[in-house]
């Protein structure tokens, strides 16, 4: 079984390097051209189903790759939404270290059990996204999927599914528009391929 995993393109939150979580913003022109690109870059896969978040940046994003896969649809879920920020959302790490540094502290040095206001742990992020992956699973056995979300489902991907450690989970560098194919090799993943436009921050 493969799996391609993409983030959207850019947004203005992105851009601001505000916290976005589960706001609803559009991409930007940036973002728009991230998408086409990734487009491209998919053209020459035979994908068996595209499945996406159903927040407007992802969406935007799946349907440019769509454009290249006209025979699929894209099946929409909030399974695949970011890891909720709650009341951080829409927030830069400035403005929040100004007004809360110890609740801040306490998430960054364990997510898993620490949640920003109304927000969400990294532990219901894994719950969340365990419970979609086996069963698209089951459902594409051997089938090549498409998943368009977030930097946070990616992140949980790397480190719940190919690194098998927490630790990890800040590890990759992955900007906008960017994605992997991953394969699986019995039991294990492995990432054989990038997408997006590699570029520093």
């Amino acid at each position: 079984m493969k799996w391609v995993w993409i983030r959207h393109g850019e947004t203005k939150a992105n851009r601001d390097k505000r916290y976005c979580g589960q706001l609803d913003e559009p991409l930007t022109e940036v973002g728009k051209k991230q998408a086409l690109q990734l487009s491209s870059q998919l053209a020459d896969l035979k994908l068996d189903a595209i499945y996406a978040s159903d927040l407007q940046r992802c969406a935007e994003t799946a349907q440019a790759i769509k454009e290249a896969h006209p025979s699929l649809s894209i099946r929409f879920t909030p399974a695949l939404r970011e890891c909720s920020f709650g009341a951080w959302e829409g927030r830069t790490y400035e403005e929040l270290m100004g007004t809360n540094p110890e609740h801040v502290g306490k998430w960054l040095e364990n997510p898993f059990f620490h949640a920003p206001p109304d927000g969400e742990t990294l532990r219901d992020l894994d719950q969340r996204l365990m419970a979609w992956v086996r069963q698209a699973i089951k459902r594409h056995r051997g089938e090549t999927v498409c998943v368009v979300t977030h930097g946070g489902p990616m992140r949980w991907f790397w480190a719940r599914m190919i690194r098998r450690d927490w630790e990890s989970f800040w590890e990759p560098e992955l900007q906008t528009g960017q994605g992997w194919l991953v394969e699986r090799i019995g039991t294990e993943w492995q990432v054989v391929r990038k997408f997006g436009e590699e570029r520093e921050e």
